[in-house]
């Protein structure tokens, strides 16, 4: 595979390419990549007013601030693993083959750092809902998931786990035990703070504190 066309998969996985997130190690040969892409109309550069620079597939326009916090906050958890990884639809189906038939949404990671491969959700929240209101949803989420047989199996198995992303360690902590009731139900919980998305959450309306 060429260095390009490793950069292409990287991108449409994730949606962005970050400058402390490359999937090429040799810095020079993905700057290299990028730059060919660039000049073909394969991909574009952006620069955030967070300070910011990233990389999406060749569009007209920027991310929006919603989905820029997204998808910075899902590339930085699912990069802190080498085990982690996005889900996409044409790989869905070779891992878990009996859910490929429901169409899984957007946010689905693999996580085969446990002893037994899991699948996750994971949400972003950026720092502006209370945490009452994440436990509403995840009290949502939880039930929604619970109504796939597939995902019900995984659940039984303690093959399914949801994680949330917040940008501070001490709603990490309150957010954890907040949702402790529900580890009860079979489900993993995970509460992952990434300091580094407040620079982009500044940005953000309150009314989009919680990105799904």
């Amino acid at each position: 595979m060429t260095y390009q066309q490793t950069m292409i998969d990287f991108i449409s996985r994730h949606t962005i390419a970050l400058d402390r997130c490359l999937p090429i190690k040799d810095r020079e040969r993905a700057m290299l990549a990028i730059d060919l892409l660039a000049r073909a109309g394969q991909v574009s550069e952006w620069h955030h007013a967070s300070g910011l620079r990233y990389w999406t597939a060749a569009n007209a326009k920027p991310l929006s601030d919603p989905s820029l916090a997204r998808a910075f906050g899902i590339l930085m958890f699912c990069q802190s693993s080498t085990a982690r990884s996005l889900v996409t639809r044409d790989d869905l189906e070779n891992y878990f083959p009996k859910l490929f038939r429901y169409g899984l949404p957007a946010g689905h990671y693999v996580d085969a750092t446990s002893q037994s491969q899991r699948l996750g959700n994971v949400r972003v929240d950026t720092g502006q809902s209370k945490i009452s209101r994440i436990v509403e949803r995840a009290r949502r989420s939880i039930g929604k998931h619970e109504q796939q047989t597939g995902i019900r199996e995984l659940i039984r198995r303690g093959e399914f786990e949801l994680t949330w992303i917040v940008p501070t360690h001490p709603k990490q902590r309150r957010l954890t035990e907040a949702l402790q009731p529900f580890a009860a139900g079979g489900i993993h919980l995970k509460v992952i703070a990434i300091p580094d998305l407040l620079d982009v959450a500044a940005y953000l309306p309150q009314s989009n504190s919680i990105l799904n």
